[in-house]
């Protein structure tokens, strides 16, 4: 049987330490055959549109974000499971820089890296995916059968629920995929059945959560989120894709039997 770590938004620098920590220590233990990371994997805050004409716009932190997000995330990934297909979902953090450039520095964007031709500020290589061999893609992206990764803001717009998420994928993908995604930061398994007489095929969405420290949404006013902390996976076998979702309680999940 096959497996899939979907690593949840993680909005470095302002994710958990010990949850980044433990989901690590899963991917270690397990060696799971793919890893998708479902973006918003660094905040990008200091580029963010909501932070233009305020202090965050000039705070000196960017580049070192960068580095700790390449070695406390991608390197240990690539580094514990060299085996595993790595892919990076792009979400609308992961936009950020390149939103800011062409709003506010277009010429910048084209700059190459003189070793390889890439485009300096590319997410590939800013972070060296290359050497890591962490692909970046652009959802929606088939990852299992009849299975397809997003990160969630792809279709625009927002729902209030996991029902009206569901009903949304489904207007804009159809009955025949599944989707995982992340981007609300609200875990969730929601189910759905086609067919007549007994013949019925399944369909599942799941959005597999975040490790953001609630504390550090200052644009949650009374600092009261919903959010709980998990990750998801995807166990396929025979051409069938089981979805499982791990939560976490006071920074700490059960996996089989075990307790990190």
């Amino acid at each position: 049987m096959k497996m899939t770590l979907l690593m949840p938004d993680i909005q470095y620098p302002y994710q958990d330490p010990d949850m980044l920590g433990k989901i690590l220590d899963f991917a270690s233990d397990y060696q799971p055959d793919k890893i998708v990371l479902i973006g918003d994997g660094p905040d990008f805050k200091e580029v963010s549109r909501w932070s233009k004409g305020t202090a965050d716009e000039y705070k000196e932190t960017l580049g070192d974000n960068i580095i700790g997000f390449r070695r406390d995330v991608l390197a240990p990934l690539a580094a514990e499971c060299p085996d595993a297909e790595k892919i990076w979902i792009e979400g609308n953090h992961c936009k950020r820089i390149k939103d800011f450039t062409r709003q506010y520095g277009y010429p910048l964007q084209f700059i190459k890296n003189w070793r390889d031709g890439q485009q300096t500020l590319s997410m590939e290589s800013l972070f060296g995916l290359n050497e890591l061999s962490i692909r970046y893609e652009h959802g929606p992206l088939v990852i299992a059968p009849k299975t397809i990764a997003i990160h969630g803001h792809e279709p625009g717009g927002y729902a209030a629920s996991a029902a009206a998420w569901d009903l949304k994928f489904l207007r804009r993908y159809g009955s025949n995929w599944s989707v995982v995604f992340g981007h609300t930061h609200q875990p969730f398994i929601n189910t759905t059945a086609f067919g007549f007489s007994g013949v019925v095929d399944t369909r599942f969405v799941m959005n597999v959560g975040s490790i953001m420290r609630p504390e550090t949404a200052t644009y949650i006013t009374d600092g009261a989120v919903s959010w709980t902390h998990s990750f998801g996976l995807l166990h396929e076998e025979g051409g069938v894709v089981f979805p499982e979702l791990v939560t976490a309680h006071r920074g700490g999940f059960m996996y089989g039997g075990e307790l990190y």
